[in-house]
């Protein structure tokens, strides 16, 4: 195995287990949209291709959508996921991440753009909908999905 095989192993595996956290923690909706962002906006961005990070962004808004009962499955969720997977994989790229402060800002905005997005689209393809609070959890998690993010990212994007 080379040097850089090794942590993109070790990020699809962490990938895979926020997979299943959004599966099994669907009974909660707050944990869940936790594992969401995490997913979306933590793990995605940071794989070496893009097409990689949309791959993992496009499971987890269908794992998403798929768990919850009373929400559409028209795939709002999944194309939300993927254009802000690649705003925040964009954003990876022009400012690296260097401190935790402001890596904790841009990931508050982009959950916040992330959470209307979604629920804008999924509007758009099933109608009115409830919106839950999804959000308040992830904000109020930041300090530990953002966290965690920060240090999985590759130091590729820290130059």
């Amino acid at each position: 195995m080379t040097g850089q095989t090794a942590p993109m192993l070790r990020r699809h595996a962490i990938a895979l287990a926020a997979l299943a956290g959004i599966h099994f923690t669907a009974p909660w909706p707050g944990i869940q949209a936790i594992f969401h962002v995490f997913l979306v906006l933590g793990l995605a961005p940071g794989f070496s291709t893009p097409l990689q990070g949309l791959g993992w962004a496009l499971a987890g808004g269908w794992v998403l959508e798929g768990t919850m009962r009373v929400y559409p499955h028209l795939g709002g969720t999944p194309l939300a996921n993927m254009l802000v997977c690649l705003l925040a994989y964009w954003l990876a790229i022009q400012w690296p991440p260097h401190s935790r402060n402001p890596f904790w800002g841009r990931c508050a905005a982009l959950a916040a753009f992330h959470w209307f997005l979604a629920n804008l689209l999924v509007r758009f393809a099933a109608g009115p909908h409830a919106w839950g609070y999804g959000w308040v959890w992830t904000l109020a998690a930041i300090p530990l999905w953002a966290t965690l993010a920060l240090r999985l990212h590759p130091p590729i994007h820290r130059r």
